[in-house]
């Protein structure tokens, strides 16, 4: 039995959102900043729509879009429990505006727990 830890998720995204726009005509320079991802853990829901921020041997960090509106929730899996990966679609650097994204606390009130 292989350990899922062993792959470099971040690494297996760009190379399928490569092989993704080639088949679909979409070339160029223009390579994907953020790459949406769909990520299927042994939990019964996926975490979609989100893209990687980060890796090591354990875990994959990301940030997940809020379906509600702009909006972004931090969060991080561990590797052994991820299923598979797919590629919803790429968002290109130009096209981000960071003032459009906003980080969206778990915890509305952070405060109330140092009280």
């Amino acid at each position: 039995m292989t350990h899922d830890h062993s792959i470099n998720w971040s690494d297996k995204v760009k190379s399928l959102d490569k092989t993704i726009r080639d088949e679909i005509g979409i070339e160029g320079e223009n390579e994907a900043k953020h790459i949406l991802i769909k990520v299927q853990t042994k939990a019964a829901d996926p975490i979609e729509p989100a893209f990687i921020v980060g890796e090591d041997e354990l875990f994959l960090d990301l940030f997940v879009l809020s379906p509600q509106g702009p909006g972004i929730t931090s969060t991080t899996v561990l590797k052994d429990n991820i299923q598979s990966i797919g590629v919803i679609g790429g968002v290109s650097a130009e096209k981000v505006d960071s003032s459009d994204v906003v980080e969206t606390p778990l915890i509305d009130e952070l405060d109330a727990l140092y009280q």
